[in-house]
């Protein structure tokens, strides 16, 4: 696929079969500071658009091959252009055909031949009503973002992580994919002895080392206080299993609240379970990486176990009550 070429606000392509009209708009928006790409077909254009970004395009309702409606209806129906908006040009004063461009998807008509004054008035009122639907699409966008973040940690909270996990699962079920529940070792004797304001800080510090050691298209999620999830895109019980063990190395290894002039050491419990080998559902998947977090803190804590290690051990040494503090 090519690559777009990025250009500057205010880009208005012109299309139009006949070269007197294309050059009369060209020059007189050109002389208003626009950006102008010009084209003599719908073809053409087409073309053009798989190469450029533009913010605007005056379009020949009548021209020969592709008409001017159906090049409308193309630009339309394509996600990347769709949003670009559509003025028609033409010289047919003919209702039905402007009924047809509306519905093709054009905002508005010109008819030419047209005052200087109407063409620069209606390009410069549609272009500030994209530039403002641009801001609008943008900013929620942005707030559909931050109500998947958690504020403390910047990483993802529980609602994503459903969300996220499901369609994960439902879109490529070939797909291998690992989950780890991860733990802060008594982190409660870390707010009794520090305070609950260093307790916060700790758990931010604890998300940005984690951070940086999650491969492409995996994600962290705060879970809840001092509770984790780690969820691994691709990877297989092996490959899971060996990049909870490195995160677990991290962050045994990083020195916590220096700025706050203290030295302390964090170490975490993590529990792993896989699918498909594993687990075949979101719930079961997330309950097994669960309980073998809970086997990992029977054990001593600071550790990595497998939802497959438990398998080979007898349930009730597996399941026993567990002390999390």
């Amino acid at each position: 696929m090519e690559q777009i070429e990025k250009t500057a606000d205010n880009s208005v392509v012109v299309v139009d079969d006949n070269p007197v009209v294309v050059k009369l708009i060209e020059s007189m928006l050109a002389r208003e500071g626009f950006t102008v790409r010009t084209a003599a077909s719908g073809r053409e254009l087409l073309s053009l658009l798989e190469t450029i970004q533009a913010d605007l395009i005056l379009l020949d309702i009548e021209m020969p091959g592709i008409s001017g409606i159906e090049t409308c209806k193309r630009i339309k129906a394509d996600p990347r252009t769709a949003d670009i908006p559509i003025l028609f040009v033409t010289a047919s004063n003919d209702k039905e055909q402007v009924i047809a461009g509306f519905a093709a998807g054009a905002q508005d008509y010109i008819i030419k031949p047209s005052t200087k004054e109407e063409l620069l008035a209606r390009v410069r009122t549609h272009l500030a009503l994209h530039k403002t639907q641009q801001a609008l699409r943008a900013s929620q966008a942005r707030y559909r973002q931050l109500s998947f973040i958690d504020d403390l940690t910047g990483l993802y909270n529980t609602r994503y992580l459903y969300q996220a996990l499901q369609r994960q699962l439902a879109e490529h079920p070939q797909q291998p994919l690992t989950i780890v529940f991860m733990d802060i070792d008594r982190f409660k004797q870390v707010v009794d002895t520090h305070g609950h304001l260093n307790g916060s800080r700790a758990i931010a510090e604890l998300a940005a080392v984690v951070r940086p050691l999650l491969p492409e298209l995996s994600f962290g999620v705060s879970y809840g206080g001092d509770e984790f999830v780690v969820v691994l895109t691709g990877h297989d019980r092996q490959a899971g299993a060996l990049r909870a063990e490195q995160i677990r190395a991290a962050i045994a290894e990083h020195r916590f609240l220096t700025d706050q002039h203290l030295d302390l050491r964090i170490t975490v419990s993590c529990g792993v379970a896989s699918y498909p080998e594993d687990a075949q559902t979101m719930v079961d998947l997330l309950g097994n990486a669960d309980h073998a977090l809970f086997a990992t803190k029977h054990r001593g804590k600071n550790g990595v176990v497998t939802y497959a290690e438990l398998l080979s051990v007898p349930r009730t040494e597996a399941f026993l009550p567990i002390d999390h503090r």
